[in-house]
């Protein structure tokens, strides 16, 4: 394809174009060009705002991060294509358009500081608690942004949940609403029930080759080997990024420095007499812990001295004792001077609340490790955490040389990877770590991939990996043979015929006498899977009702309804604040709905 293009840029055409792009320069200026390279096509409009392409293929790639971000490796492929993922995306973005819309006609706005003030805390944003701006900025370039636009988008979410705030906080439950919700859920049920067993019913039931061979044919779209794919791809990895790293001394003195910072400080266990000034002047209280250092000079005992003569009513009865303190308990004037002194000590200093004669008991030193002995592991973090960035930085190169080329061999190369090939696969992914993660599966099957034949886009696997696949082979779906078919088909054709015969049982042991039911009084709601179906069976009216059920195991139960108690269980406040709750959220997710539906259904649209 590049061979192509280079063989064809001599061309009298190219000269042309290149010839146009010369006169824009010269005319509009850089600008004016690029802006016009950049433009997106309109798809849709809402009241008179635009929605552009390029904010529709935004809004996909945020939904498919957080799909995966949700869900990990349990989210359906499916859900990743990229038609239903910008489908969804146009669809809220419209959303988006009407809700602002209404915001604004209410006069409602957003500073800057609030957003400011939002991306500060996000956690999302943030390293150790405090803003990574590599981290931001990493962020919002994977998703397409420009600081400007996503500040603006972040202003546009806050803006749009101001109303739907009110609308849920204007919600109220009343008292009968809860007590008809506690008494639903203490409700008890009084039944009989007889069940039937399927696996003994299809060890008892036999089928022709005739039936199974016309169950193939009528149901011969159920029988087809699925969809495969075989795929080439790269891995690029943080650890591809080692060798190109480099850690200064100042960088690990600081990590050793910051690792030793989250250890436990230093604790002093220490002994006072407070002479507080708050019912004294300031030379009576000196007086008296001149008197008080007198008598200690004396021979008294500190602890005696405490309990005569300090102010502190939480330590005078144990001879002033304070236990360990850190630094910055006891106000700054009293902690330079316990924390300079020497253990058995005594000295004076004047706090907030007074004069204090400290003693030092004893001192508790963390164990700090050596910088020699955490030098290696720190290291290594370094190492990890700056290849980690270096990837991240990586992404728009990558993405760039799978773009450019339609193969595999120019990021191998640049990276020095291998590039590997996979297994066949179908849409529900493979058994590896790369072929089973949803995001891949999605991008083997999606377009550019399958018909194509292009380089997919950069996929993440995990903050250390990311990959970028090329189609290998693909085999589409197709019938399977009856033969192959044969033994699924008996499986299927016998349990259909097994629970028919039950079902047949089971409608004839409702009338019939020698029927073996079993009782069961006063079930609670959930306590069982049958307690379950009997709950789902209508109130009796004047006599017994009477239905088959399914179980889960595939096993039917003929179910006899003779009873419905309200129940006097007592319910707990917590349970009824909890019941609340629920009912309060309901009843606001329904009215926000409601309320976006009426603005939707009344703006104008066009897609």
């Amino acid at each position: 394809m590049l061979q192509d293009i280079r063989d064809k840029s001599q061309g009298i055409v190219v000269k042309i174009i290149v010839g146009f792009i010369v006169v824009t320069f010269a005319l509009f200026g850089v600008d004016a060009l690029v802006t016009s390279f950049n433009s997106s096509d309109t798809v849709a409009e809402v009241d008179g705002v635009d929605i552009t392409r390029t904010q529709m293929l935004q809004g996909a790639e945020t939904q498919r991060r957080q799909l995966i971000s949700m869900m990990g490796g349990q989210v359906n492929p499916a859900l990743l294509e990229d038609n239903l993922l910008q489908r969804r995306a146009l669809d809220e973005l419209v959303q988006r358009v009407v809700l602002a819309n209404q915001a604004k006609g209410l006069g409602l706005g957003v500073s800057d500081a609030q957003v400011n003030t939002y991306l500060l805390q996000a956690e999302q944003f943030q390293t150790n608690g405090q803003f990574d701006q590599n981290k931001y900025l990493n962020f919002i370039r994977s998703l397409g942004f420009t600081p400007l636009a996503f500040k603006e988008r972040i202003k546009q979410d806050v803006l749009i949940q101001q109303p739907r705030n009110a609308i849920a906080g204007s919600e109220f439950v009343l008292p009968y609403q809860v007590d008809s919700v506690s008494k639903l859920q203490s409700q008890e049920r009084t039944y009989d029930y007889v069940s039937f067993s399927l696996a003994d019913e299809s060890e008892n039931t036999s089928v022709s080759d005739d039936e199974l061979k016309a169950y193939y044919e009528a149901n011969k779209e159920n029988f087809k080997t699925p969809e495969q794919v075989k795929v080439n791809y790269v891995v690029i990895s943080s650890s591809d990024f080692y060798g190109k790293v480099k850690i200064t001394d100042a960088e690990l003195q600081d990590a050793y420095q910051a690792s030793i910072s989250v250890l436990a400080q230093e604790e002093r266990s220490a002994s006072h007499i407070l002479i507080e000034t708050s019912d004294r002047s300031d030379d009576e209280a000196k007086k008296r812990l001149e008197e008080v250092e007198a008598k200690l000079k004396a021979g008294a005992k500190f602890a005696d001295l405490a309990a005569k003569y300090s102010d502190d009513i939480g330590s005078n009865k144990d001879g002033g004792n304070l236990g360990y303190v850190e630094k910055g308990i006891m106000g700054s004037a009293f902690d330079d001077t316990l924390f300079s002194m020497k253990k058995g000590e005594v000295k004076s200093v004047k706090g907030q609340y007074g004069y204090h004669l400290i003693k030092l008991d004893d001192i508790s030193k963390p164990d700090v490790p050596s910088f020699a002995s955490k030098k290696e592991e720190l290291q290594q973090k370094l190492r990890e955490d700056k290849a980690r960035d270096a990837l991240l930085t990586a992404h728009e190169d990558i993405t760039d040389l799978a773009y450019a080329s339609d193969k595999l061999d120019a990021i191998a190369k640049e990276y020095g990877v291998d590039v590997l090939q996979s297994a066949y696969f179908g849409r529900d992914g493979g058994s590896d770590e790369v072929t089973s993660n949803p995001a891949v599966i999605a991008a083997a099957f999606g377009a550019p991939v399958l018909e194509d034949g292009q380089n997919s886009n950069l996929v993440e696997l995990s903050d250390d990996q990311v990959v970028v696949l090329h189609l290998n082979d693909h085999k589409p779906e197709a019938f399977q043979s009856y033969e192959e078919t044969k033994e699924q088909v008996a499986s299927i054709v016998v349990q259909n015929k097994a629970v028919e015969s039950l079902r047949a049982k089971a409608e004839k042991a409702k009338s019939a006498s020698n029927t073996k039911w079993t009782s069961v009084k006063d079930a609670k709601r959930g306590q069982d899977e049958m307690a379950s179906l009997a709950f789902s069976l209508p109130h009796p009216d004047g006599k017994p009702v009477i239905e088959v059920k399914g179980l889960s195991n595939g096993d039917l139960a003929l179910i006899r309804l003779n009873k419905v108690d309200a129940g006097n269980a007592t319910v707990p406040d917590d349970q009824k604040l909890a019941y609340e709750r629920y009912l309060n959220q309901t009843q606001a997710t329904l009215s926000t709905q409601g309320q976006q539906d009426y603005l939707k259904n009344k703006a104008k649209i066009e897609r």
